[in-house]
C-alpha cells in the first residue's frame, strides 16, 4: 500500500469523457481532467477537506505523474488542491 509523505496527495485522475459520434480517440490526444479521487494524504496536510476518497480539484500543471503496480497516479502538493468535491 502506498502512503504520502509531508504535505503530497496521491491521487488517480477521473476518465475523460468520452466524445460522442463513433469517432475514436486515442489517449494521447485526449484532455487531461483535472480532477481525481485521492488515494493518500500525507501527514503534512492541514486542510481537513484533503481527504482519502474525496475527489481533488487542481490546476491544469500541477503536480507530476508516475506509474506504480500499473496504476498513473498524480502526486500533488497540498497548494495545489483548489477544492474538493464530495
Amino acid at each position: 500500500m502506498i502512503k504520502a509523505t509531508n504535505d503530497n496527495i496521491w491521487v488517480t485522475r477521473d476518465v475523460a469523457a468520452t466524445q460522442e459520434g463513433g469517432i475514436m480517440i486515442p489517449d494521447a490526444a485526449k484532455p487531461k481532467v483535472h480532477r481525481g479521487k485521492i488515494i493518500t494524504v500525507g501527514d503534512l496536510v492541514s486542510d481537513k477537506t484533503i481527504s482519502v476518497y474525496r475527489t481533488a480539484i487542481f490546476n491544469k500543471s500541477a503536480g507530476f505523474e508516475i506509474t506504480e503496480a500499473g496504476i498513473e497516479y498524480t502526486i500533488l502538493k497540498q497548494m495545489d488542491v483548489i477544492g474538493t468535491d464530495d
